[in-house]
């Protein structure tokens, strides 16, 4: 059966024509019609409902029938009898809209109804019309005088409680609401209070306030790591859409528990509910708004489309200005990480050596760029006692900052061991060939090996036994160099074998001793010899050469590497940097390293 459309009201004093014919029409299914036996009971049901056409009796008490046609909102007929004329036309006289002669059937019934039904569909049209009129002039002003300004002061204003408070109590105002929330997305997936108010129960919380809500965060998620859908404030923030409820009493499909006890709570009755999201990309908040009020009666009525559209208007406003608050934020962060960047940079750079050893008949010289602010990439030459040269080039397992302090790590402790160990060697040296005569300090016997392998295996044991829990380890080549003799010790931590590069064309790679730093705490090293002869060249480098890329993201690779070594080589140690430099910077099209680049040459001149 199909809805009624016309609500037709009969009133009569007795069983007659006019219930024959109501009966008739409400089996047309398209009538819903309703009896009243006195003009008493008819005031009675007008009152209570609107009707689309009220049929009453003519013979019923005519005063009482004259005031009723007065107050009727409704259209009315009356009917009656041909002998009822003079009553019939007083009546009409007096307000009536029609007559109706009986006695008469269903279809001359409609026919006399349809004309009044049309007009008065007419009229229900053009108060509509004029209403939805009334409405976006509203929302224009609204839009001109208060959304759009508020967007702009929302923009400006710098202060988060203010903004936030600014933001709901504006919602709630256009939409006459007596109550609003606001509830910000936090980073562990919940919903937080940062604003409540219910002006009539004088409450307020957040914002300027300095009360804090009373009221815990709304998980997004339950204990089964499923998104909650039943709670309508976490259901806008999952689904991004809006809800409007004319009653949370009425059958929901959500659920208002928690609202139910803070109405009993504070003897309090939530009706209507307007939930909105505010979006970016993402939800980042939520505003609720509760119980709509009619302006002129006080009663509470459901939101309508008009306060969808204000509230959805003032979110959007509310959202641009808390992502620019975000922005502004992150902003701040990041100029002050990129300042501590700065002076990471700035004190990683004194960790390098301002300038390398250059014995007679030697040249040494490094380069070093890295693929973020600070590197863990590093290398380093410092001289040792009896002339001799230290040579250090590590990589460390990572990059940016944590790289750079474990390679501050690493190089002090080889810097630190390794003077300690000559100092130590040096004092006992003394005290044994002084025997308490004064004779003062005597030569002894190389001790080079022993610094290397002590060296290695303390820095080793430092960082497996205090810093495992990082995960962080680093491949390193130490080596000492006697300038005079071009013998070098060298030991070799899992780094990439260095290029001895001779002078007769031959090569030589110098192959690792032992496993990379920090990987096994006990672990064991081996110290190897080289020997650099006249025009021999040493070349020390890290992964960030050999694994640079192209546009096709093709590794560089050693088979470009070496025969650039073989090449310059024969020149200066500067022109075998400035060459590999150069190589890997065209190969890579010109883009910033992936990988940090450490590179140490040398080569005894001929």
């Amino acid at each position: 059966m199909s809805t009624p459309y016309v609500h037709l009201l009969i009133i009569n004093k007795e069983k007659h024509d006019l219930t024959a014919l109501g009966e008739a029409l409400q089996e047309l299914a398209v009538y819903e019609v309703t009896m009243a036996g006195s003009l008493s009971e008819g005031e009675q049901l007008v009152r209570a409902k609107r009707f689309d056409i009220v049929l009453v009796d003519v013979g019923l008490e005519q005063e009482a029938l004259a005031q009723f046609l007065e107050q009727s909102p409704d259209p009315v007929l009356v009917a009656g009898h041909v002998e009822q004329i003079p009553l019939l036309t007083q009546t009409v006289q007096n307000s009536a809209n029609d007559y109706l002669l009986l006695p008469a059937n269903a279809t001359l019934l409609q026919a006399r109804l349809r004309p009044h039904l049309r007009e008065k569909r007419r009229r229900e049209q053009a108060q509509t019309a004029v209403r939805d009129l009334n409405e976006v002039e509203k929302l224009a002003d609204d839009l001109r005088l208060t959304i759009l300004p508020l967007g702009i002061a929302l923009s400006a204003e710098r202060d988060w409680e203010r903004l936030v408070e600014r933001f709901v109590v504006t919602a709630m105002d256009l939409c006459n609401a007596d109550a609003g929330s606001f509830f910000m997305r936090t980073e562990d997936n919940k919903l937080r209070y940062a604003v409540m108010r219910t002006k009539s129960l004088g409450q307020a919380y957040g914002g300027t306030t300095g009360q804090a809500v009373p009221y815990a965060d709304l998980p997004l998620y339950g204990e089964d790591g499923q998104p909650d859908l039943i709670n309508v404030a976490t259901y806008a923030a999952h689904e991004g859409s809006l809800s409007n409820i004319d009653d949370i009493y009425d059958k929901s499909t959500f659920d208002f528990s928690g609202t139910h006890r803070f109405d009993e709570r504070n003897k309090y009755r939530t009706i209507s509910c307007l939930t909105v999201p505010l979006r970016n990309k993402d939800v980042i908040g939520v505003l609720q708004l509760r119980n709509a009020m009619d302006p002129e009666t006080g009663e509470v009525v459901p939101f309508g489309a008009y306060h969808e559209l204000v509230a959805e208007s003032v979110a959007s406003q509310a959202s641009v200005a808390l992502i620019n608050r975000q922005l502004r934020q992150r902003e701040g962060s990041l100029l002050r990480y990129k300042r501590e960047l700065q002076i990471g940079r700035e004190i990683q750079a004194g960790f390098f050596p301002t300038a390398l050893p250059q014995p007679p008949g030697w040249e040494l010289t490094a380069r070093f760029q890295p693929a973020r602010e600070v590197a863990g990439d590093f290398y380093d030459a410092f001289a040792v006692p009896y002339g001799k040269i230290g040579l250090v080039i590590a990589d460390v397992c990572d990059k940016g900052v944590v790289a750079a302090l474990f390679m501050a790590l690493l190089r002090s402790l080889l810097r630190a061991f390794t003077k300690q160990h000559y100092y130590l060697r040096a004092q006992y040296s003394e005290m044994a060939a002084g025997e308490g005569d004064g004779a003062g300090s005597r030569p002894f016997p190389p001790i080079d090996k022993h610094v290397l392998l002590d060296t290695v295996r303390l820095t080793n044991g430092y960082i497996g036994n205090n810093h495992a829990n990082t995960h962080i380890f680093a491949t390193l080549f130490f080596a000492i160099l006697d300038p005079g003799s071009g013998e070098m010790l060298y030991v070799n931590c899992g780094h990439i074998p260095p290029v001895l590069q001779k002078a007769d064309g031959t090569v030589k790679r110098l192959m690792p001793t032992g496993p990379a730093i920090g990987l096994l705490p006990d672990a064991q090293y081996a110290v190897q010899k080289a020997q650099l002869g006249p025009g021999d060249t040493l070349l020390a480098y890290t992964d960030g050469v050999t694994e640079a890329r192209d546009p096709q993201r093709k590794l560089f690779g050693e088979k470009r590497l070496l025969p650039l070594v073989a090449e310059y080589a024969r020149h200066s140690a500067v022109d075998l940097l400035d060459a590999i430099e150069a190589a890997v910077r065209e190969y890579a099209g010109g883009a910033s390293p992936g990988d940090d680049v450490a590179m140490l040459a040398l080569k005894r001149i001929a």
